[in-house]
């Protein structure tokens, strides 16, 4: 009898595993069929579960904290984790990253995997050998979504070792209250400019303040009337400078001209000269100016000082008198994200910038922070100020252009190299054309000096 227990009880434990085998089985079919409908997501686990069953991984992410802040990036951190269950982003937010990020290029040390810089010269890092190429992230997810300036800003020896981050304008700003109340149109050229000064000088307000301290604030508007003059074809070759005759061209003339006409016409507040940005800006949030040469910042950076109601906007730069491009806006793209060379999670730090440069990610920027990013997307749906919303039309309505450029004589000439054609002019040092001939002759005589102090020859 208790054989036969015995024999049924092992009878019994047979049939148990048989089963169990076939359980099994099935089980790993069902898994497949799984598998295969994932397939619908690419064969990946469905978001916000992205590599969950990799080795746990540390990102490291180091920013520049100025005017943007960190809020942007704190949301990077806690969307992009969300995303990817096995990573961990490390911010480094510091204020001082640029006078670092030398020296730790160099010496290979305490490099992050990804770092988000304010401008400079990084081609030379890129020469070096510091910075991953980036093309085929690029290429594939960027390119089209950046603009034109972003777009040919990336790229240095027909590579993208860069992408922009940051985007704004740089131009004119005014006292949109006031035009309104008084019934004036913002001019879209000079010449209608030149009808409304006189109109704003008859209610005791100056058409324009800048700040005489910081006179390059001068270069928002002159320079975007040299495109406007000269066009896109004329600009490059400013920033080639493969001769000295580029400098000798009447755009260049037309835009100083321009420039000069708003003094000899005593349309500027008097004392600008003696002001800096700050001065000029509280001259102008308290109406004793209907202009002010200025940049998309200006808001954010006169918010405890503007008065309550009053509002503000920026305006494209007036087009000159036969102008070839005279919808141009002078883009501030410049600011860069690299991924180190030497980068310890180069593909997560590439997989974490085309996170960032996404739609969604574009738009969050706008919305915390009230600045720009140098890509195609809609503020739709975004509560924006009238001044933030401005900045965006001008940036979606106009061709970008910057003075960005990786031409060594550029960089040793400039544009003025005969001295400060904005003092010159605004003291009354030189007129207009006698600072243009000068600047064509400076070249001209220095040219070959310049070429080889800077070994070109």
């Amino acid at each position: 009898m208790k054989a036969k227990l015995l024999n049924r009880f092992s009878l019994l434990i047979t049939v148990i595993f048989v089963l169990s085998l076939v359980l099994s089985a099935c089980s790993g079919s069902n898994g497949a069929n799984n598998s295969t409908n994932a397939g619908n997501t690419g064969g990946k686990p469905a978001e916000g579960a992205e590599g969950s069953s990799e080795e746990p991984k540390v990102l490291k992410v180091a920013f520049f904290q100025g005017g943007y802040g960190d809020s942007w990036f704190k949301e990077l951190k806690k969307e992009f984790e969300a995303a990817h269950s096995n990573v961990t982003v490390e911010l480094e937010g510091d204020p001082g990253i640029m006078d670092k990020m030398g020296p730790r290029f160099e010496s290979g040390a305490n490099l992050p995997d990804i770092a988000f810089l304010t401008n400079t010269n990084w081609q030379q890092w890129a020469s070096q050998g510091y910075l991953t190429d980036l093309t085929d992230v690029f290429e594939s997810s960027i390119k089209s979504q950046l603009n034109e300036a972003g777009q040919k800003y990336a790229i240095y020896q027909d590579k993208a070792y860069v992408i922009p981050w940051s985007d704004g304008v740089l131009g004119m700003a005014y006292n949109k209250g006031m035009f309104e109340e008084n019934g004036w149109k913002v001019p879209e050229t000079w010449a209608e400019f030149n009808e409304l000064a006189p109109k704003i000088k008859a209610k005791g307000i100056a058409p324009i303040v800048y700040p005489g301290k910081v006179i390059g604030y001068w270069d928002f508007v002159v320079k975007p009337m040299i495109v406007q003059a000269g066009g896109f074809d004329y600009l490059d070759q400013l920033l080639t400078m493969d001769n000295p005759d580029v400098l000798n061209n009447p755009a260049k003339l037309t835009a100083l001209q321009s420039f000069e006409n708003l003094f000899k016409n005593d349309w500027i507040l008097k004392g600008s000269e003696g002001l800096n940005h700050t001065e000029s800006q509280m001259e102008f949030v308290n109406g004793k100016a209907a202009m002010i040469p200025n940049g998309n910042w200006l808001e954010a950076e006169m918010k405890a000082s503007t008065p309550e109601g009053f509002r503000m906007a920026m305006m494209k730069v007036p087009a000159i008198e036969g102008a070839k491009e005279p919808n141009v806006q002078f883009s501030m793209v410049g600011d860069i994200t690299v991924i180190p060379a030497k980068a310890k999670e180069q593909e997560l730090a590439k997989e974490f910038l085309t996170f960032a440069s996404s739609e969604a990610m574009n738009r969050k920027f706008t919305e915390l922070t009230g600045n720009f990013r140098p890509f195609k997307y809609s503020l739709e749906g975004i509560e924006v100020s009238e001044f933030t919303q401005s900045v965006m039309d001008i940036m979606q309505n106009n061709k970008p252009f910057t003075f960005n450029t990786t031409s060594p004589m550029f960089m040793k000439m400039g544009l003025y190299p005969a001295g400060d054609a904005y003092g010159n002019i605004v003291f009354g040092s030189k007129t207009a054309e006698q600072q243009f001939n000068e600047d064509v002759k400076f070249a001209a005589d220095k040219w070959d000096k310049y070429k080889e102090e800077l070994g070109l020859k």
